[in-house]
C-alpha cells in the first residue's frame, strides 16, 4: 500500500510540474503574466528549442533495442511517425506506433492470428454450418482490423502550448508546455496525451482521446470471440455427444 501511495505521488507530482519527493515549489498566478514583448520573445525561443509537439527530451523508451527498425521514421517523444502529412507549416500525424509495438507485433498479432484462422480451419474440419463458420471469420477479422487501428493511430498527442489559455491549465515541465486538465504527459511515450487513459502494452500504444473508441471495439471483440468460441466448442462437443450416443 506504502509503495502504491509513493508511485501515485510521484505521478502527480510528475504531471504537476513539481517534484515533492526534493523539493516544493510555488508558482503564483503572477508568475504566468507577461507583456506581449516578452511573450512573443519566449515565443520564438521556444520553437528554436522545441519540436512543435509537447513531448519530453530524448528519453530511452521501454523496447529501445527494437528502436533500430525504426531509425527512417521520425520520432515524437518514444512515439514513432509512420506517415504524417504538413500542411501551412504544421504537422498532422495519421500513422504513429507506440513504445511498445514489439508486443503487438510479435506477441498479440500472433496470438489472436492463431486463434481466429487456427479455430477457424479446425471447425471447418468439424464440418461446422456455414453460418457458424462465416461469424467466426468476421469477428476475428474485425477484431485484427480494430487491434491494428488502435495501435497505429495518433492517441491525442497534444502541440507544444507556451502560453496559458485559461486558469485550469497546468505547466509541464517534462515538455516545456502547458496542457489542459484532462491531459497527462505519459513516461512511456515520453508526450503528451489528451484525456490519456493508460499505456496499452498489447496495443503496443498510449490510449486517449483519438483512439479509446477502437480501443473500445477492440476489447468487445475480443471479449465476443472468447464467449463464441466457448459457445461454439460446448455446442459442438454436445451434438457430437449426441449423434454417438444415437449410433449405439
Amino acid at each position: 500500500a506504502v509503495s502504491k501511495m509513493d508511485d501515485d505521488a510521484e505521478l502527480t507530482s510528475l504531471n504537476d510540474g513539481t517534484d515533492d519527493r526534493f523539493q516544493t515549489i510555488l508558482r503564483s498566478e503572477d508568475q504566468y503574466e507577461m507583456d506581449e514583448k516578452d511573450v512573443h520573445e519566449e515565443d520564438l525561443e521556444m520553437e528554436e528549442t522545441y519540436s512543435e509537439f509537447a513531448e519530453g527530451g530524448y528519453r530511452a523508451g521501454p523496447c529501445e533495442p527494437f528502436g533500430i527498425v525504426c531509425l527512417c521514421f521520425k520520432r515524437v517523444g518514444n512515439m514513432h511517425v509512420i506517415f504524417e502529412t504538413v500542411k501551412d507549416g504544421h504537422r498532422k500525424l495519421w500513422l504513429v506506433v507506440g513504445p511498445f509495438w514489439p508486443c503487438t507485433a510479435f506477441i498479440t498479432y500472433p496470438i489472436l492470428g492463431a486463434v481466429t484462422f487456427g479455430l477457424g480451419w479446425t471447425f471447418t474440419l468439424q464440418h461446422y454450418p456455414w453460418p457458424v463458420l462465416l461469424v467466426w471469420y468476421a469477428v476475428g477479422v474485425f477484431c485484427l482490423v480494430c487491434l491494428g487501428m488502435t495501435s497505429c493511430s495518433n492517441p491525442g498527442i497534444l502541440r507544444r502550448e507556451t502560453r496559458r489559455r485559461n486558469s485550469q491549465w497546468v505547466w509541464t515541465k517534462q515538455t516545456s508546455s502547458f496542457r489542459p486538465p484532462k491531459a497527462t504527459f505519459c513516461r512511456d511515450c515520453n508526450c503528451v496525451i489528451e484525456e490519456y487513459d493508460h499505456v496499452c502494452p498489447w496495443t503496443g500504444t498510449a490510449i486517449g482521446k483519438k483512439n479509446m473508441c477502437c480501443f473500445q471495439a477492440f476489447v468487445s471483440s475480443c471479449a465476443i470471440m472468447f464467449i463464441f468460441a466457448i459457445f461454439i466448442v460446448v455446442a459442438g462437443s454436445l451434438f457430437v455427444h449426441k449423434q454417438h450416443h444415437e449410433k449405439h
